[in-house]
């Protein structure tokens, strides 16, 4: 069953999230396959439950690393006085998208897939097809962009279809 409040688009044309995934190695480097744009919309008020818990952990190592050193990797971040996931939402969404697409892709990604009801499918090991599926699968190769619109957040950027029969012969 899929969330009808995130909708996906994938070259244009409409995407069921239940086959939709992150790519686990190389993330952002070169593919063999074909890149295709991607567009992902969903409410904004959603992005505390995808990622509080990441952003609460992440902003939490800024902080250790901000006094531990006696600078800031994040110097807006430090600026705003380290604000939690709420606050970022209300007065700081240029600041929230832009920890989004540099730190927190993976973890929002995987949100909204597992949240989608995306299932993974993965081999047991390199060359066993029996986990092998047909059906096309749209792994994100990387997020470009992610941008506030009204009360919803838009994120954009590149991905490729393969099916795991493709993925297998990669691995030979």
């Amino acid at each position: 069953m899929t969330d009808s409040t995130i909708s996906c688009e994938v070259d244009g044309q409409p995407f069921d999230l239940r086959r939709f995934g992150c790519r686990d190695m190389g993330y952002g480097q070169r593919s063999a396959l074909p890149l295709l744009p991607f567009r992902l919309c969903l409410p904004a008020s959603m992005l505390a439950g995808l990622v509080g818990e990441a952003y609460d952990d992440f902003l939490q190592t800024c902080r250790e690393d901000d006094a531990l050193l006696d600078e800031s990797d994040l110097p807006a971040l430090r600026d705003a006085g380290y604000p939690g996931i709420a606050a970022m939402l209300a007065r700081h969404q240029p600041l929230l998208a832009e920890l989004l697409v540099d730190y927190l892709y993976r973890d929002l990604l995987d949100a909204i897939a597992a949240h989608s009801g995306a299932q993974a499918y993965r081999p047991r090991r390199s060359g066993d097809p029996r986990n092998a599926d047909a059906r096309r699968h749209f792994t994100v190769n990387a997020l470009k962009k992610a941008q506030f619109a009204s009360d919803e957040i838009v994120l954009e950027g590149q991905g490729y279809f393969g099916t795991w029969i493709i993925w297998l012969h990669q691995l030979r």
